[in-house]
């Protein structure tokens, strides 16, 4: 990725307009405020890591403290290269990346340019199928932030989120993303907090952009060639949280030209909070329902819960089960369910204590003639500053001459395809951690394979240092990881304080 910091003029307004903009909006709130220390203070992070392979990545992060209005910039620089090249050879190649930001504390407001990591309701709305169950913990508010590790698919792109004072109980909030091509996505919305535990937050959503022509080489492929199109999408999110209920929503409705017009939906409601919490939901899509990267996730419908219970001393129990189907209405083709036990922090009679024990159940039964089931588990064990994890898994293959279960019960002609067990040792003394695991995997008609890995860690109030040994296919293949990371932090102070007066 090659990033300059060229910033072209979008169609209606200005990076300047935006960041005067920016300044006025964040401005309007700081007149009750205290104001800030006059001096700078700053925090230098380097962070980076060297592979086998010879592939380094470097981040250095700059965050400087202004002694005005709590306002604070933000430098980033990130690269990724073949350790033997030149650094000029690195920036010529595409693999360094340089963003910027400037943030305001007290609100949140901040202005930003680089390759962005954005979660919310534009988050949400982009391919579901490939994220979490939408449950009412999951609705985080819109926001964006530098990404923090190299990425060679996402585009620099500038964000403006502007966040206003409170006005009573409420304050809001809106936002601009655009990118170099012009492709703008707008979000904005209103927050009211009842109580410190009662909270509301509705927003809206809104993106237009130009989809570029799909061809399809292949004579019978399902995807059939499409030119340039328009595409408009609209969305509006809401949630609300309290101490024993919780409600979240998502709609979202997209019009592309010469596709069609489609929408997508999720509910999400949480009964209770401790000790014990019960969260369901469901969301279902069309098959012309476009989100807000551009790209169509395709018709699918699911729904599922998940029941905890937080008891004393870190007691925790966890349930959950999802169910997919491939329209509302229709067959589920596939289910995920676990179950995780944490174990209370008391002192045992035993020296060797359990501390977590997990189950995990996943069928995908979209092919019915080659039905994949697996099973999993897991156990944690301690011994004093020992730690051991024993994990083991199943998968099976099978057939079908008809729609069966939605859930991974073995079918008459279920055939075991691989079956893995592994266990990881740890140790931990001061700021040194140390991580071995051994593990072995049994194939069908092919040989079994042995892996391994060692992890060393040093930890301080300088950084951290690791190093990582592996070999997935032992003793053919190893790999070799080198990490680090190194935190300085400073300040001017005195520098812009007046002398004491004489006597």
């Amino acid at each position: 990725m090659y990033a300059v910091f060229v910033l072209e003029r979008p169609r209606r307004f200005t990076i300047r307009s935006l960041f005067a903009a920016a300044c006025g909006f964040i401005s309007a709130g700081l007149g009750a405020q205290t104001p800030s220390p006059r001096y700078f203070s700053w925090d230098v992070r380097w962070t980076g890591s060297w592979e086998t392979q010879g592939t380094l990545v470097n981040r250095g992060d700059i965050r400087v403290q202004l002694p005005w209005q709590d306002l604070s910039l933000r430098t980033q620089l990130i690269s990724t290269s073949l350790a033997r090249l030149p650094p000029e050879e690195a920036w010529e190649l595409g693999t360094a990346a340089i963003a910027g930001g400037l943030y305001h504390a007290p609100s949140g407001s901040r202005l930003l340019y680089g390759i962005l990591d954005t979660w919310g309701l534009s988050a949400r709305i982009r391919r579901p199928w490939s994220r979490a169950l939408p449950l009412v913990e999951y609705h985080k508010p819109s926001m964006s932030d530098l990404k923090t590790e190299p990425s060679s698919t996402k585009e620099p792109e500038t964000y403006l989120y502007l966040r206003s004072p409170p006005w009573g109980i409420g304050r809001g909030f809106v936002s601009a993303r655009m990118t170099h091509d012009h492709y703008l996505a707008y979000t904005g919305g209103v927050e009211a907090q009842f109580d410190t535990k009662r909270k509301l937050q509705v927003e809206g959503f809104y993106t237009g952009q130009t989809l570029p022509p799909r061809n399809t080489e292949a004579w019978f492929s399902r995807s059939p060639p499409l030119p340039e199109r328009d595409m408009r999408l609209y969305a509006l999110g809401m949630v609300y949280t309290g101490p024993f209920l919780g409600i979240a929503s998502d709609w979202a409705y997209s019009n592309t030209a010469a596709y069609g017009r489609d929408l997508y939906g999720n509910l999400g409601l949480r009964v209770g909070n401790r000790p014990w919490r019960v969260s369901v939901a469901v969301d279902g899509a069309g098959n012309r329902f476009v989100g807000s990267d551009g790209f169509a996730p395709g018709a699918g419908f699911r729904l599922g819960g998940r029941l905890e219970y937080y008891g004393k001393k870190g007691r925790f129990f966890r349930f959950g089960a999802t169910l997919r189907g491939g329209e509302l209405g229709g067959p589920f083709e596939r289910s995920s369910s676990s179950l995780y036990y944490r174990f209370p922090a008391a002192a045992g009679i035993l020296p060797l204590k359990l501390s977590r024990v997990s189950l995990g159940l996943v069928r995908n039964a979209t092919d019915i003639s080659a039905i994949e089931d697996r099973y999993e588990a897991l156990a944690g064990l301690v011994w004093g500053p020992l730690g051991l994890v024993v994990s083991g898994n199943l998968r099976v293959i099978s057939a079908a001459t008809e729609r069966p279960l939605p859930f991974p019960i073995p079918e008459a002609s279920a055939d075991c395809g691989s079956a893995a067990l592994s266990g990881e040792l740890s140790y931990r003394i001061g700021v040194v951690q140390f991580r071995a695991k051994l593990g072995y995997t049994a194939r069908k008609a092919k040989e079994g394979v042995w892996d391994t890995s060692w992890y060393a860690s040093l930890r301080g109030k300088p950084g951290r240092l690791s190093l990582t040994i592996a070999s997935p296919e032992l003793p053919l293949i190893w790999t070799y990881r080198l990490t680090w990371r190194l935190e300085h932090q400073g300040s001017s102070k005195g520098l812009f304080s007046r002398p004491p007066r004489s006597p």
